[in-house]
């Protein structure tokens, strides 16, 4: 796909939904929820996903999925990935690779972490193969014929898509990207007063996601979402003791000692490119983690390039503490709170996955390093 058709697929996204021959898919990622409001003068934060299932659906698209769910099956695979390496004692410390902006910084100036970061593919990549694998069999529909869109906070996400063997098949997993503002606008365009709209539920078979999932609009929700499932499973923990408040607040960098079955793993956060930088650099000096995550944007996703654009002269950072906590919020509200315990995911293991990092599993959903 060429440059100028990723800067603004808006018009490609129309023909495929127009395209009668297309099963038009979309997935709302957990930072968009809570800020599409911002664009129709709502209040900050608040968790809007009903009405953004219907805003998509009179769009026209055919399905409107939840990416929390896929979220969840990151969750899966990268803590049994991390559980792998602590155990055999490899490729520590293990660095998140979420956010591409942040993968990319570390291909360029860092080619020494490569190989520690994760081989998880994104939460946005994983949808888009888990549709075009999984889903495509379910309704025994060509994968070709199958248009997957990802509205994300992020615009870099655009480019992790084309990425260089992040697609399973021989086209793109992912088909388009459209950010906040760019749905926003095109609501508006179509005459759509997103504050009026009711509520609406996702569709079915990817529509359910823990709490664990919601968070992964904040900084540090990836690592809290892998220590709940791990620490579940190696602990037996249950719930109360799952909420690692590392990950609560807008530092740059946090770090915290961490009990995780026999054993105590170091873990940190960084917000920031600027602040990567400083945990890499100790790195090299010598100093021992055992899981990073990192996102480029400060705050994380609820923060994207994608999201509603403030004059310069406004101080965003009550903004995205807002988003933030629309995110908390929703998730001390779910039932359910940790990737494994959500029903969908462990009927798409038991059913077409197998097993978190199975063969299947590392073939569909994860990239080579």
């Amino acid at each position: 796909m060429e440059i100028k058709e990723q800067i603004n697929c808006v018009e490609e996204i129309l023909k495929a939904i127009e395209n009668p021959n297309l099963r038009v898919v979309s997935a709302c990622a957990p930072s968009t929820r809570v800020a599409m409001g911002e664009m129709f003068g709502m209040e900050i934060g608040l968790n809007l996903k009903g009405k953004l299932v219907t805003a998509l659906k009179k769009l026209g698209f055919d399905d409107v999925f939840d990416l929390d769910f896929s979220a969840d099956l990151t969750i899966m695979e990268e803590s049994a990935e991390f559980a792998d390496r602590l155990i055999n004692n490899k490729n520590l410390p293990h660095l998140t690779s979420c956010c591409p902006a942040w993968v990319k910084y570390v291909e360029k100036f860092y080619p020494q972490f490569i190989k520690n970061l994760s081989t998880t593919k994104s939460p946005q990549q994983i949808f888009g193969a888990v549709v075009k694998t999984y889903y495509a069999q379910k309704l025994n529909i060509d994968p070709t014929k199958i248009y997957v869109v990802c509205i994300m906070p992020c615009l870099a996400k655009r480019l992790e898509r084309l990425k260089s063997g992040i697609n399973v098949g021989s086209g793109l997993d992912v088909d388009a990207v459209l950010t906040v503002r760019e749905l926003g606008e095109l609501l508006k365009n179509k005459k759509i007063d997103f504050s009026k709209l009711e509520d609406s539920p996702f569709d079915k078979t990817f529509g359910m996601a823990s709490g664990a999932g919601v968070i992964f609009g904040t900084s540090g929700g990836v690592l809290e979402g892998a220590l709940r499932t791990l620490s579940s499973k190696l602990n037996r923990n249950n719930i109360k003791g799952l909420d690692y408040q590392i990950n609560r607040g807008l530092d740059g960098i946090k770090e915290a000692e961490i009990d995780i079955g026999d054993k105590k793993i170091k873990v940190a956060l960084a917000s920031g490119l600027s602040n990567a930088k400083i945990l890499l650099d100790r790195l090299i000096a010598g100093e021992k983690f055992d899981f990073i995550e990192v996102m480029a944007c400060p705050g994380g996703c609820v923060n994207g390039t994608g999201m509603p654009l403030y004059s310069k002269d406004v101080d965003k950072t009550p903004i995205i503490k807002k988003r933030a906590k629309g995110l908390f919020d929703t998730d001390l509200k779910e039932k359910v709170r940790q990737a494994h315990d959500n029903e969908q995911i462990k009927n798409l293991y038991s059913s077409f996955l197998i097993a978190p990092n199975s063969s299947v599993a590392k073939q569909i959903l994860h990239v080579k390093r």
